[in-house]
């Protein structure tokens, strides 16, 4: 009783933010704009040929594994087709809600979570992203990992709880697939044509994951930003909330101008003036010479010594056993990419990232567990060693070759303006597989996008509205690799971008004429490579390495830019 009083009292305390991290705002499919092309699509996968075999109500039985299924027939409605939803609870407590429409393209689709998932089926979120699917004729699938963040919030779940930990990791997804698969197999008298995972951030997570455990779940995974390793996203949040503490006039405000210093600074360096950083690494801002130093009153529009020392923290990362560690780009100090995961308007609430792991820490991090843990007396040195048996349930690695003998696909995409990941994660995971299969096989089933201006998952200042499933899709079904991602910003009806990024590690270069015409960018090759160097993706020593290569190789791109430009 003593230790569940101190968790509502803490829940208390932070109850402003629970809509946010406790699944409804990081919930659900990688992107609110995926499907948005469908109609265009090369595949026409919104037919819906197939229909339901047998009545909904049979479906309300006990399964061979002893799974209780509720099965109710929901009627039609503005959003979603008639479809027979099935819920129930895989042992132990792994709740799933799989909705399978009366009339059936033949595909299922699977959408992650978000932070420690836990989410509410019935959520006006999950709602949402449930008729999105129903809609385009899928049948749909959920699982909330083990938990309900209602009444665990964050990772208190996993108190004692080894066999949580593992379900959230990995074995929730795994199984409530491989039951949706037989539900629908049952139900339509016929097996799913192919299976498709949709997610972002923990979801994006979770697709990589069924990729390097159970390359037989699913034919084409949609993983945006995923969180490859979340110890490492854990320590930033430590150590971006000391460097905020030792400089609480750092307000949004202040990052805004920050934001507006290093535009005018950095926006021209990818070779166009568009209100973007398309390539943070050769962004050479420098808080110390490039913004306006308080000498008295302190205001917005300067900053103090202790300011600028905290942005550098910011931007560095974390230092671990005396070296910088998992660097941050610089563009993310923009309102719509910073809050909530640097700075929180209003205060003095801590941000999300500091919450998440002031929580990891207590009940995840450590196999000795400690609900009273202190997050301040993280020993940045000693303790990231002791995260080894963490890293091995929730870090996928990049051992991918059965998925892709399996003739599975991975379209991934990252914002670049991502404050609460680390793009780093992206590139050192892609370079992990390049090391393994080479690069022509690893581009032959895995695409990675790099988007400027895009925050986490979605949003931000740059062309954040994508639809990576039609793509995705055409891709497993058609053959038609991606060699380019359409992104746009459209606002009150009027296109601000409208762009189409290449494939990493490719860049996109402006060729002349309407920057927002997709047809006047090119895709140019990075010759020499950089790679991962010592990079990891378990507990991620030097993980730093990729983004310092990529810094002083982006010199020597934007010389042979200039180059080119010179030539034409």
């Amino acid at each position: 009783m003593l230790f569940a009083s101190r968790v509502s009292a803490a829940w208390l305390c932070i109850a402003p933010l629970a809509g946010l991290y406790a699944g409804e705002a990081l919930a659900s499919r990688a992107n609110p704009y995926g499907f948005t092309n469908a109609a265009q699509s090369s595949v026409p996968y919104t037919a819906t040929p197939f229909m339901a075999a047998v009545d909904c109500a049979a479906m309300n039985k006990t399964t061979p594994a002893g799974v209780v299924l509720s099965a109710q027939l929901i009627a039609v409605t503005a959003t979603a087709p008639e479809h027979c939803r099935i819920r129930g609870t895989i042992p132990a407590e792994i709740g799933f809600d799989i909705n399978l429409p009366t009339k059936w393209n033949g595909r299922l689709w699977m959408y992650g979570n978000g932070g420690f998932a836990g989410e509410d089926a019935d959520s006006a979120k999950e709602a949402e992203s449930r008729g999105a699917g129903l809609a385009k004729g899928f049948a749909t699938v959920r699982t909330d990992t083990g938990h309900l963040a209602s009444k665990e919030p964050l990772a208190t779940f996993a108190l004692n709880r080894l066999d949580k930990i593992v379900d959230h990791g990995y074995r929730a997804v795994h199984e409530t697939i491989t039951l949706a698969k037989a539900l629908a197999g049952e139900y339509y008298s016929r097996s799913a044509s192919y299976a498709y995972w949709d997610g972002c951030s923990t979801g994006g997570r979770q697709g990589m994951m069924s990729a390097y455990r159970y390359p037989q779940d699913f034919d084409g995974i949609l993983a945006g930003a995923p969180t490859l390793r979340w110890s490492d996203v854990m320590m930033k949040g430590l150590s971006n909330q000391i460097a905020l503490d030792a400089a609480p006039t750092l307000t949004v405000a202040k990052f805004g101008n920050v934001f507006k210093a290093l535009l005018a600074k950095c926006d021209a360096k990818d070779g166009v003036k568009d209100g973007l950083i398309s390539d943070p690494a050769a962004c050479d801002f420098d808080p110390a010479k490039d913004l306006p130093r308080c000498t008295g009153a302190v205001n917005d529009d300067c900053f103090t010594d202790a300011e600028v020392a905290s942005l550098n923290r910011l931007h560095k990362g974390p230092i671990v056993k005396g070296k910088e560690y998992f660097p941050q780009n610089w563009g993310v100090e923009h309102a719509t990419t910073s809050i909530p995961w640097l700075a929180w308007p209003g205060g003095p609430s801590p941000n999300v990232l500091t919450l998440f792991g002031e929580s990891y820490m207590k009940y995840m991090a450590f196999e000795a567990q400690d609900p009273n843990y202190d997050w301040k007396t993280f020993n940045f040195d000693t303790d990231p060693d002791r995260m080894g048996r963490i890293n091995s349930i929730l870090n996928p690695q990049p051992d991918l070759a059965a998925f892709k003998d399996r003739k599975g696909k991975i379209l991934s995409y990252w914002g670049l303006a991502d404050a609460a990941l680390n793009v780093v994660m992206g590139t050192d995971f892609y370079q992990g597989v390049t090391t393994e299969l080479g690069a022509q096989q690893t581009q032959s089933f895995y695409r990675m996008f790099l988007l400027p201006g895009v925050a986490h998952c979605s949003g931000g200042y740059g062309p954040s509205q994508v639809d990576g499933m039609t793509p995705l899709i055409e891709w497993v079904e058609g053959g038609k690799a991606p060699d380019r991602l359409a992104a746009k910003l459209v606002e009150n009806g009027a296109t601000k971008y409208d762009r189409a990024y290449c494939a990493y590690p490719k860049v996109t270069v402006h060729a002349g004429g309407d920057t927002e015409n997709p047809a006047n960018w090119r895709c140019e090759e990075l010759d020499p490579q950089p790679t991962g160097g010592g990079c990891t993706t378990g507990n991620g020593a030097d993980a730093g390495l990729p983004l310092l290569l990529l810094g002083a190789f982006a010199r020597w791109r934007i010389t042979r830019r200039g180059a080119k430009r010179d030539r034409a």
